[in-house]
């Protein structure tokens, strides 16, 4: 049985203990009577006013919170000595920690009867929450009207604040979406998220590309630059996402209209080369011939010269096209410089020769040596060449020299001519750049040569540069290459130059022409009788495969480009024959792309020439197959 005096100690023990429990709480707790006098508060309560909870303890609401707070409070006072349970934010200038935001929860104390006494309120330091909360509505307010996506991310993917833009972007609401995290947004597709690529953003920022995922399952490419901030105390990633859809739609755009512009300029090729290739076979039988004089030899070598340029300007507009796609493909080897050189002033001799220009070589005693597309090279050469031929005055001194400077093997092409302004030797290498002169304009061309002379010398590991003292003075090209060590026996010795001597053009070869071009096919064949061979002419692939068999030919000159029956197709059929398995197969085409070359390869052509054929290089082959 329990006393009197034993339930007065055990209510006062729980009282204690009670007591004990709130001054441990981490959260402000208080108790007020009816007239607004503290009955208990705890520990952490009145160490937000710098006090004890001793000293807090009987004291009015108005004293310890002064008359600001109070102020804010005391429509909820009202409330809550009516009966009625409120909560609220309020800021509150404490002595001890300043001004805080805090929120307070109130609810009425009654006693037996019902009637209210007092309150109990618990009072919750909200502060950086409020600041962040502040600081998203400032972002919220700058970024709601922005175009890209702008969302703010914990380190755990977590989407804490996103724009309006987002929400339209991706198809939820703004709750869906503060749900949702960054990994829920990507697509998989474009594999995972990793802790370290989130820290890596976190601390130096990162932009990338990546597929996100709408609501419906829908996907779009997007650009994400994303980078850590500082919001209110909490470290946050902001990521600008950008819908890059229709960038990507431009891109593939002008991806189409640039493989469709190539395949243009590829077929402006063709067709240009099928007529210039009778007009040029056609100069080679009067040159073959010898009727010509007067005035008709004048008018042969100018058709002769203008279809060499044209062929040069279709070669140039193909050549800088694979050089902007980056589709060059250089056969490099060991070669010797003189040898280069060689080879480009015996194609350039035609254009210097017909404007009386004197030129000078100086070539080095001991050979030296470089890896190099010989080919290539040889055209940046004749390119240079041929720009000084153009630019230079007729009967004008061009001076070619070759030498060692430390490592690199230096080729300089100087002339007397106009000279370059200033202004101009800052982008004479630029696509289509050309020095306005009335003499350049009457020499023509299209400001191809040293754009594609550049970019071959820097696939060659070197450097060409241009100096002139300004309009009348000349000007220089110098062409920089790095050096190979001397071989220790010399490639000079091994068999003779196939240009020193003349080949034997009288011996006899059965040549078998085939071209849907009738001019072409006619033209060509007629030449090679000229030439001293037994020729047959075919316009199809059933006409070449017949006559194949019959006229049993040591050469075949086969166009690819016929209807029906394709170059490829004929080539392919030649090879299985055992009666033609063995012939000199040429492609004769005005298709001369690398993708021309290596098909031509696969269906078993031995060499693919380009339209207008060069007589020389044809007069060598058949030559050289006929010993």
């Amino acid at each position: 049985m329990t006393t009197a005096d034993g339930g007065q100690a055990k209510t006062e023990s729980t009282a204690e203990e009670m007591r004990l429990v709130l001054d441990a709480m981490p959260v402000a707790v208080a108790h007020c009577d009816a007239e607004q006098r503290y009955v208990f508060a705890n520990q952490v309560y009145a160490s937000r006013f710098g006090l004890t909870p001793e000293q807090v303890v009987g004291r009015s609401v108005a004293e310890v919170l002064g008359e600001e707070l109070c102020a804010q409070i005391h429509p909820y006072t009202e409330r809550v000595l009516a009966g009625e349970s409120v909560q609220y934010d309020a800021d509150a200038d404490y002595a001890a920690l300043g001004r805080r935001h805090v929120h307070c929860s109130c609810t009425p104390v009654r006693d037996a009867a019902g009637r209210v006494t007092g309150w109990v309120a618990t009072v919750t330091d909200i502060t950086e929450r409020h600041h962040t909360e502040q600081m998203l509505e400032r972002y919220r307010l700058l970024a709601g009207n922005a175009h890209d996506i702008v969302l703010f991310v914990r380190r755990d993917g977590r989407i804490v604040e996103a724009n309006t833009a987002a929400l339209a972007a991706y198809g939820y609401e703004r709750e869906e979406l503060l749900r949702a995290t960054v990994f829920d947004l990507r697509d998989p597709s474009s594999g995972p998220l990793t802790a370290d690529q989130m820290a890596e953003a976190d601390q130096r920022g990162v932009t990338f590309e990546t597929i996100h995922r709408r609501k419906d399952g829908s996907r779009f490419p997007v650009e994400v630059s994303s980078r850590g901030t500082d919001v209110a105390g909490e470290r946050l990633l902001l990521s600008i996402v950008r819908d890059i859809s229709e960038r990507r739609r431009a891109e593939e755009a002008l991806r189409d209209a640039d493989r469709r512009k190539d395949e243009f300029l590829a077929t402006l090729a063709h067709e240009l080369r099928n007529p210039l290739a009778p007009i040029r076979n056609a100069v080679q039988i009067l040159r073959l011939k010898g009727e010509a004089h007067g005035d008709a030899l004048f008018a042969r070598d100018i058709i002769d010269r203008q279809v060499q340029q044209l062929a040069r300007l279709v070669d140039d507009l193909l050549d800088v096209s694979r050089i902007t796609r980056g589709t060059i493909d250089l056969r490099q080897e060991r070669a010797e410089v003189t040898a280069v050189v060689e080879q480009a002033l015996e194609t350039s001799r035609p254009l210097l020769d017909a404007a009386s220009h004197r030129l000078s070589v100086s070539l080095p005693a001991e050979p030296l040596w470089v890896m190099a597309d010989v080919t290539r090279l040889a055209q940046v050469l004749s390119n240079l060449l041929n720009n000084a031929a153009k630019y230079t005055r007729a009967g004008g001194h061009i001076h070619l020299a070759v030498e060692s400077d430390g490592s690199d093997a230096v080729i300089r092409v100087h002339d007397d001519g106009i000279g370059i302004p200033p202004q101009m030797l800052r982008r004479i290498f630029e696509l289509f750049a050309q020095v306005d002169t009335s003499l350049e304009r009457a020499q023509g061309g299209l400001g191809l040569g040293l754009t594609i002379a550049q970019r071959l010398v820097e696939m060659h590991g070197g450097t060409i540069t241009a100096a002139s003292d300004g309009p009348g003075t000349g000007s220089e090209l110098t062409v920089r290459l790095p050096l190979l060590p001397m071989p220790r026996e010399s490639a000079a010795a091994d068999g003779d130059d196939r240009r020193t001597g003349e080949p034997n053009a009288r011996a006899e070869l059965r040549v078998l022409v085939v071209d849907d071009n009738n001019d072409s096919a006619d033209s060509l064949a007629t030449w090679l009788e000229l030439a001293g061979h037994q020729v047959r002419t075919a316009y199809d692939g059933p006409q070449a495969l017949a006559a194949a068999e019959e006229f049993q030919p040591r050469v075949i000159l086969l166009d690819i480009g016929m209807p029906g029956m394709s170059g490829y197709d004929v080539a392919r059929r030649l090879r299985e024959q055992p009666a033609t398995r063995d012939v000199l197969l040429l492609a004769m085409t005005g298709w001369g792309q690398d993708e021309d070359r290596r098909k031509s390869r696969e269906a078993g052509f031995d060499e693919h020439l380009v339209k207008p054929l060069d007589p020389l290089l044809l007069k060598d082959l058949l030559a050289r197959h006929a010993t």
